[in-house]
């Protein structure tokens, strides 16, 4: 597998998936998007437990806590003299606001909606005088002058609580698909409706939230809050309703054409308490695509980056009980209020301190809790004091760009086709493919920790990452076991089975040539071609004499040459069986010689040692079946003594051939030669085949000789084997110009003066007297 990275099939893999994942990053389908919020989730509760406060973060936020308590508190004590239920008139918060102007709060955001007059009313004794508490709470909204007071679902509040507060804020929650709260509008665009509208829809109980506009039909339709009955008006080019429509009577001093409302730019609550803090100008916003910027003095700038919603993404750093935020429940400030009234001292905890009024009630219709990415039931007045703090301190969540997130998603893709492919062990591979995981979140983590930068995690990691890893290893697992079953049919009829399997085991297969240092041995069964020449010979005499022709004279013959087929067939393959039990490699047959060699294609240190071995085996079992033959050819004799009294047909002498073999060590070429499409070899060629192939030709009958490089080889290794080694003359071969140093392995017990070898002339066969 030495293909270049960019044409291996791994790379050709990985182009698809990335294309895939691009294309889902693109799309932003909401499958791929919440598996991304949910790695969002993790880093925000991350950043919440290591408390990682953003610097120059604000230090004077607080809330006043409308909890369970509060109301049974504000119900029986008689100390707060209040005894209202579960619906307070509006006096009540009236008390807080006194309060807390009274201790120098800053600003106050009331998380109250007040969108409807109250008419369970009872005159409330006042400074004023005896009011309504509706009105004691507007006249303390105009005293304080600080209040931001809550809107939602594009319901403002009453026109005289609206006039008297400094701004009115959004507090409409935008849940993402999962029901998380994630994300904050930085402001919407609300109708603040004519007083007309208004009186016409408390008569009428229209459910001004559901009204539609439709400018180009020219026309506006009001839906009842009951039985949703429709009230439709028709509109001018202005989209205004003519006044005795709307009317039964126009009053003095009407227009006649009445513009039902006006887009008013509402902020978020959080936003318009960090404003009142900096001095931002909320009137003279920069809105941009995909930014919001608000100005302040001595060139103080808040620039929120918001998605094409309009919407930005909450830090939520603070939860209810967090250290920097200065909690007191709602009513222990009434007491103070209370206190103060009676003269009493009232410490000023309040002073200029960012208050958010809200409620931590539980199980009653004042409940306003949610699924945050820190807990599952999260308090949502916390929404403010995190936006409000992201403003101050100037820290918001940023989202990476489409453009650099695709740039990660081909980066990570090709890193991941080039470690599959290149790493050798698939273990290894998927051990890097997790460490670079672990390393690509820790550095996301890490930019969020410190920066807010948001880098996508699941679609460029599991998707283009580790989607390309796993279907490069089921490439590279198919791939590999196809090269694995080649090699097997490739090396099964020349290798013993644990040697193919050593083989398969190696995590590269190298088969193409390469130079390596071998043993090399022939071993050529000597007699074969007289005895073929022999047994045509007699085949053809037998045909003569008992005048054989057409089908039975072939027959003769086909039967002559199964028996020297099968008589070859038994020497070469006992030789090969041999070589195969001694690990070496068997090349291939040449007629009535066997070229086998060690040290390839598994490296074998003792090469020539196992070699050596291999030939002294080799001979000691072609004597042993010769002598079996000899036994039985002699049983043969006497038998035939016998059948040729009675006129039968005599048992043919089963031919008995010797063996002369050549070793020889060196460097050569080692690789598969041939074609595929035909005949694929693996062998070994070069000078020294040569030169084992010459010493074989020199062995004679039972003799093994071999080169000196092998005898060297011998004396490292077993230096007792060694000894028992004859060294012959040099001899000059064929090929050669000089000549070489052979020696003799001696297998059996000398039976006198050992002679030099010689060519390869003298035949000795034991012939068979029949066919």
């Amino acid at each position: 597998m030495r293909l270049s990275f960019l044409k291996s099939p791994t790379f050709f893999i990985a182009a698809p998936v990335i294309l895939v994942v691009c294309v889902l990053e693109w799309a932003h389908l909401p499958f791929s998007n919440s598996l991304e919020l949910m790695t969002f989730d993790g880093r925000v509760k991350l950043a919440h437990r290591l408390h990682t406060v953003a610097p120059h973060g604000a230090t004077n936020l607080g809330l006043v806590e409308i909890n369970d308590n509060t109301i049974y508190q504000v119900k029986h004590s008689a100390h707060l003299n209040f005894g209202y239920g579960l619906y307070w008139p509006r006096d009540v918060y009236a008390a807080a606001l006194q309060e807390l102007s009274a201790q120098g709060a800053k600003v106050v955001g009331l998380d109250i909606l007040c969108a409807e007059p109250r008419d369970d009313q009872n005159l409330v004794a006042s400074p004023d005088g005896l009011l309504l508490p509706d009105d004691i709470f507007a006249a303390q909204l105009k005293r304080s002058g600080n209040v931001i007071l809550a809107a939602d679902s594009e319901v403002m509040p009453l026109l005289k609580f609206r006039t008297n507060v400094w701004q009115v804020a959004n507090i409409s929650v935008d849940h993402d698909s999962d029901g998380v709260l994630r994300r904050a509008s930085a402001y919407q665009n609300y109708r603040d409706w004519d007083a007309n509208i208004l009186d016409a829809a408390g008569l009428l109980q229209w459910n001004l939230a559901k009204t539609i506009d439709d400018r180009s039909s020219h026309k506006i339709t009001f839906f009842s809050k009951l039985k949703g009955e429709a009230f439709e008006f028709k509109t001018d080019s202005e989209g205004r309703i003519a006044a005795s429509d709307l009317l039964k009577t126009v009053p003095p001093g009407i227009s006649e054409k009445i513009a039902p409302y006006q887009n008013v730019r509402v902020w978020a609550m959080g936003i318009l308490l960090a404003a009142y803090e900096l001095k931002l100008d909320v009137d003279r916003p920069v809105i941009k695509p995909g930014l919001v910027v608000l100005h302040g003095p001595n060139g103080i700038t808040r620039s929120i980056p918001v998605d094409d919603e309009g919407c930005f993404y909450i830090d939520w750093s603070l939860q209810e009980n967090d250290p920097q935020v200065y909690q007191e429940a709602f009513e222990l400030l009434l007491a103070s209020q209370v206190e103060r009234k009676h003269g009493q001292p009232a410490a000023n905890v309040w002073k200029d301190k960012l208050a958010v009024v809200g409620s931590t009630a539980t199980g009653n219709d004042l409940a306003d809790v949610g699924a945050t990415p820190l807990d599952k039931s999260t308090f949502l007045a916390c929404k403010h004091l995190n936006v409000a703090n992201s403003v101050i301190s100037g820290r918001f969540i940023q989202r990476t760009p489409l453009a650099l997130n695709l740039a990660l998603i081909i980066i990570i893709g090709i890193l991941s086709a080039w470690m599959t492919w290149v790493v050798e062990r698939v273990a290894s591979g998927t051990l890097l493919m997790l460490a670079f995981a672990v390393l690509y979140v820790t550095l996301g983590c890490g930019l969020y920790l410190e920066w807010r930068i948001w880098v996508p995690i699941f679609l460029p990691l599991a998707g283009a990452g580790f989607g390309t890893h796993v279907l490069g290893l089921a490439y590279r697992v198919r791939f590999e076991q196809s090269e694995k079953k080649k090699v097997k049919q490739l090396f099964s009829r020349v290798l013993s089975p644990d040697v193919v399997n050593e083989v398969l085991k190696k995590q590269t297969i190298q088969s193409d040539g390469r130079r390596l240092e071998i043993t090399v041995y022939f071993a050529d069964v000597r007699g074969f071609t007289e005895l073929t020449d022999v047994t045509q010979a007699q085949a053809a005499e037998y045909i003569k004499e008992h005048n054989l022709t057409g089908a039975e004279a072939e027959a003769c013959f086909a039967a002559q040459a199964r028996e020297t087929l099968e008589t070859v067939s038994t020497y070469l393959g006992l030789i090969a069986d041999i070589v195969k039990c001694h690990k070496g490699t068997l090349d291939k047959f040449i007629g009535d010689c066997v070229m086998a060699f060690w040290g390839a294609p598994l490296a074998n240190p003792q090469h020539a040692l196992h070699a050596v071995r291999a030939a002294i085996e080799a001979q000691r079992a072609i004597s042993d079946l010769n002598q079996e033959r000899q036994k039985i050819n002699q049983r043969r004799e006497i038998e035939n003594a016998g059948r040729a009294g009675q006129g039968l047909p005599l048992l043919p002498m089963l031919p008995v051939l010797s063996m002369g073999t050549g070793i020889n060590t060196g460097v050569v070429i080692v690789g598969f030669m041939g074609s595929e499409a035909h005949q694929l070899n693996y062998t070994a060629f070069g000078r020294e085949v040569n030169l084992a192939s010459r010493l074989e030709g020199v062995s004679g009958h039972g003799r093994i000789i071999i080169g000196e490089a092998t005898y060297i080889a011998l004396k490292r290794d077993d230096p007792e084997l060694a000894g028992r080694c004859l060294e012959w003359a040099p001899r000059t071969v064929k090929g050669f110009r000089g000549a070489v140093r052979i020696y003799e392995v001696v297998w059996q017990p000398p039976t006198g003066a050992p002679q030099q070898p010689g060519e390869n002339t003298n035949i000795r066969i034991s012939r068979p007297t029949s066919i």
